[in-house]
């Protein structure tokens, strides 16, 4: 049991003290400057996502067309007056 908190301690002391903190640091700049590559698995999961973001959103443009767009354009045909109007000026 003694070791094993000798072992903490000197766990703690390297992560607290500044040289642990400055080669964290180094290490996590070194990390952010070349990224892992995402893998197969990564590129199949963009994929998919792509596939159901592109059926989103043309499931959204005929929804939109078929409640918005048609509906507008037939009832601007049928308000069209389709009688003929006569006035004096006509005659």
């Amino acid at each position: 049991m003694n070791e094993a908190a000798e072992a903490a301690t000197g766990i703690l002391n390297e992560s607290v003290a500044p040289s642990g903190i400055s080669n964290i640091l180094t290490h996590a700049t070194s990390i952010a400057d070349h990224p892992p590559p995402h893998g197969l698995m990564g590129w199949i999961l963009y994929l998919i996502a792509s596939v159901i973001l592109g059926v989103t959103r043309i499931f959204v443009w005929t929804l939109s067309f078929t409640t918005i767009t048609i509906p507008t354009l037939i009832f601007r045909i049928l308000s069209v007056s389709f009688t003929l109007t006569l006035n004096f000026s006509s005659l």
